[in-house]
């Protein structure tokens, strides 16, 4: 598992970076978050291709993520995987504010306020556990250094 986490870093943090971009619209949902989260997604791009370059340059053979580092990934995946599906949008109209929840289960202001908080506590989670991926990268680089 620690090994195919790690062959699976470039291609699923590539497909989720596109999926916090434009995920929403699988569901319908399209407005202005589009072009607000492009500067974002650019910077969760730089994340992702930093902790990718430092796993796959880690020393051993053969190459694999250690069982905390992979955990680290499984959780920043489902975040970022949560982000993309729940993140509400808005628009100009007055009923332009959906998110994935309110497009499957019917619009209510308690269901987009949900839609709000879930994504908020994915962008969190996904936040942490990317720094702590990032720590323990570097920390076994130092490990092996001194």
């Amino acid at each position: 598992m620690n090994r195919v986490t790690l062959w699976l870093m470039i291609p699923l943090n590539l497909l989720l970076c596109g999926w916090v971009w434009i995920g929403r619209l699988v569901f319908g949902v399209g407005g202005w978050f589009m072009l607000i989260l492009f500067p974002v997604v650019l910077i969760l791009l730089v994340m992702l291709i930093v902790t990718t370059v430092l796993a796959f340059t880690q020393d051993g053979s053969p190459k694999e993520l250690t069982v905390f580092q992979t955990l680290s990934q499984l959780t920043l995946w489902f975040g970022l995987f949560v982000l993309g599906a729940v993140m509400p949008d808005f628009g100009d109209a007055d009923d332009s504010m959906r998110s994935g929840l309110t497009q499957l289960f019917g619009y209510s202001d308690s269901l987009y306020d949900l839609s709000f908080l879930l994504a908020v506590v994915a962008a969190v989670a996904s936040l942490v556990a990317w720094v702590t991926l990032l720590v323990s990268l570097t920390a076994g680089r130092r490990r092996l250094a001194t």
